[in-house]
């Protein structure tokens, strides 16, 4: 463990930076951390405030006008009062080059823009830390000459080794912790350069044998972290700081440098980077990840003039899973998605000339069920439509999650670099935009930006304020549309349709609206509200002596698999004291498709209260008569798709016949939507259909208008089917 420096809070930090929006990033984030921030916007400022403060640490930008971070460096190390003190350099140049210039000027580490901020902190501490060990144990070293023991120990407890090297007879001792360190015995073999040199990693082995050279030949002394391998092959990671310890005519004679074994400390500031930088549900990189490896693409693909695409995926109706079989299953649903995803890119190789090793880099999961993919050097654009659909058709296989078949759609969106945006902000929030076009348009799908998409964006968004408002502000209104049976002629309930009359926008059509609900999460509220008073109309009805039968409420699929729905229905009943057999609950055939038991249970919880349950637009989905006979069902109804179309196209009439027909092997009532011909009329009275709604009896009207209609005398639906409208 490497031991805390004492306490002079707070540490003093110098940081040097030409850019001053970089200097009011890091000293808030220092800051607020503890740290005494001082800052300097160029090298010769910087050299004054060293000797002014002498900082514990300094933060030293490369790129700077006139003294360049290169060139601070060796001043600062030149200096007694600095030549000890930590230097992180900080970088937008991450090439190899650039990192030994660094390394070479004395820096102690680097690190590249963009800087992780929320590990920033945690790199300063760590660094000063272990420069106050290595810079008390060094000092140890000298002052314990006498008691090599007792420095030994020291040594151990911080793996902590040295060696000295003179230089005229290239003599060199190590330290038995160097020994320990590099994978000997001590003592087991003669220490020397050459010994030295074996244990170094092979990608490390040059620049360690240019610092010995630099500082034998030139007296230029740095810090220097590399990598050693031991005999059994165990890499260790090893920070060395040297001296000179003697010289004659100016030639370097004698050195001395301390090592320390930092492994533990390398792997923990890679598992710092790690939980800043991966997803801990799926493995995949998070969107901080995403968005450094993003613009380091964007820098190569505008130096070179190449092309990039951002694909946004979101998964089409994963909160339902999520509600239905709990965030356990959801989690390992993403986690199997993300390896599908792997996957799919790793067979688009030849479309995006990416390397096997980059899909860890180039696929990222934003949070929730969107993840996003980013292909470099595409040749074209039709190549990330290529991609898309590979991924499409990737998901589109059911998966086998703890016990589950669960098929799973997708939505794609895609941004093209640079016509679609230049930034890495530009390029997510228009492949964003273009996933929701996809999603809205037809799920399973992929959606190219185009510009128009954010004015419709700004206008839905605009909607979405307006809906938070208009609850509280009572804009919605309830209409009522009757359902006839075709028998007897008389009303036998109503549906409660949803209007809303916004003060701006003037009266907002349902699919206009409703979608924005749902993808929100408002339509739960609304639905709430619609269902309250709707009962409570009812129930007015019924007090007033007005025969309206049933009234009819849609449940959205939101409002169904929320937890409690059951008893939801039941308080409102109570509170509005209307009898349960007077309303009946509409959901959809894709909910009931789910079948799951949550779907069951939530069923027949509400069938045991006595309410009716119907299915709405029914014949758009693939309900068989298996599902329909295992399902506490009253009654479906046939989608006006079909009904509108019945004198025109032989299909949908046979499919109105089956429906009727199925409806009567299964004991179920039926009701026709959309009616507004007699020819409608008529061919749903011959094949026997019961009931019926539509414009050919009566728009939907407000509960005022419809209490007079009630009122008036029942009249026969052939001579005068407007029975609720005048």
């Amino acid at each position: 463990m490497i031991p805390s420096p004492p306490a002079r809070e707070p540490s003093c930090v110098l940081v040097v930076d030409d850019d001053i929006s970089m200097r009011h990033l890091v000293r808030a984030t220092l800051g607020k951390a503890g740290f005494e921030v001082r800052e300097a916007e160029n090298g010769s400022k910087a050299l004054k405030l060293a000797t002014q403060y002498h900082p514990d640490i300094v933060l030293l930008d490369v790129q700077m006008p006139f003294l360049d971070g290169f060139s601070v460096c060796r001043h600062l190390r030149g200096r007694p009062e600095t030549k000890n003190t930590p230097i992180l350099m900080i970088t937008a140049l991450d090439d190899v080059e650039s990192v030994n210039r660094a390394y070479d000027a004395g820096a102690t580490d680097f690190i590249t823009k963009p800087v992780n901020w929320p590990t920033l902190a945690h790199r300063v501490r760590y660094m000063l830390r272990a420069s106050y060990a290595i810079q008390t144990l060094a000092k140890t070293v000298h002052e314990l000459d006498g008691s090599r023991a007792k420095l030994a120990e020291a040594q151990r407890m911080t793996h902590l080794g040295n060696w000295d090297f003179n230089v005229d007879t290239q003599a060199m001792t190590w330290s038995d912790e160097l020994y320990r360190i590099l994978g000997y015995l001590p003592r087991s073999i003669e220490a020397s350069l050459l010994s030295l040199f074996v244990r170094v990693d092979r990608a490390d082995r040059e620049r360690v044998k240019t610092w010995f050279e630099n500082a034998v030949e030139h007296g230029q002394i740095s810090d220097i972290t590399y990598d050693i391998v031991t005999g059994s092959g165990k890499r260790r990671t090893v920070h060395q700081r040297a001296e000179i310890l003697s010289r004659a005519n100016g030639v370097v004679r004698e050195l001395h440098a301390a090592v320390q074994d930092v492994t533990q400390q390398r792997q923990a500031m890679e598992e710092i980077r790690r939980l800043a930088y991966v997803d801990t549900v799926t493995g995949l990189p998070n969107r901080a990840a995403f968005e450094e490896r993003l613009s380091q693409a964007l820098a190569l693909a505008g130096r070179y003039e190449r092309r990039l695409a951002v694909l946004c995926l979101d998964l089409d109706n994963f909160k339902r899973i999520n509600d239905s079989l709990g965030h356990t299953i959801g989690d390992l649903l993403l986690k199997e998605i993300g390896g599908r995803l792997v996957a799919a890119l790793r067979r688009s190789d030849t479309v995006s000339r990416n390397q096997p090793d980059d899909h860890d880099q180039s696929l990222a999961r934003l949070g929730g069920d969107e993840f996003i993919v980013l292909l470099t050097e595409i040749r074209r654009s039709e190549d990330a439509a290529i991609v898309a659909s590979r991924i499409l058709e990737t998901l589109s296989e059911p998966v086998q999650v703890a016990g589950h078949e669960i098929s799973v759609t997708a939505s794609i969106g895609v941004s093209i670099y640079p016509k679609d945006g230049e930034d890495v902000g530009s390029l997510l929030k228009n492949a964003d935009v273009a996933m929701y076009a996809a999603k809205r348009r037809c799920k399973n799908h992929y959606q190219f930006f185009a510009p128009d998409m954010n004015a419709r964006a700004v206008w839905r968004l605009r909607l979405e304020e307006y809906l938070r408002k208009g609850l509280a502000r009572q804009e919605f209104a309830l209409h009522y549309q009757p359902i006839v049976d075709l028998n007897t002629e008389t009303v036998r309930g109503v549906e409660a349709l949803l209007r809303w009359k916004q003060p701006e926008l003037g009266e907002v059509p349902p699919a206009d609206f409703l979608p924005v609900a749902e993808e929100t999460g408002l339509i739960i509220e609304i639905g709430e509200w619609v269902l309250h008073s709707a009962c409570m109309q009812a129930k007015a009805w019924r007090e007033a002596g007005l025969t309206v039968g049933r009234v009819s409420v849609n449940i959205s699929v939101a409002q169904f698999l929320q937890s409690g729905l059951v008893d939801h229905v039941a308080r409102i009943l109570e509170e509005t004291g209307l009898e349960a057999e007077a309303l009946e609950l509409e959901i959809t055939e894709s909910l009931l498709m789910q079948h799951t038991d949550g779907v069951i249970n939530t069923l027949v919880g509400l069938k045991a209260l006595g309410v009716g349950l119907a299915i709405d637009d029914f014949g758009q989905g693939y309900s068989s008569m298996a599902h329909l006979r295992a399902l506490p069902i009253d009654r479906v109804k046939i989608s006006s798709d079909f009904v509108s179309r019945i004198d025109s196209c032989s299909k949908d009439a046979a499919i109105v016949r089956a429906i009727i027909a199925l409806a009567v092997i299964l004991d179920l009532g039926v009701v026709a939507e959309g009616v507004e011909t007699v020819d409608h009329l008529r061919f749903l009275k011959a094949h026997g259909c019961v009931e019926a709604q539509g414009f050919h009896f009566g728009r939907p009207l407000p509960d005022a208008e419809v209490t007079n209609r009630l009122k008036l005398p029942a009249q026969p639906v052939n001579e005068t089917p407007k029975i609720l409208q005048a």
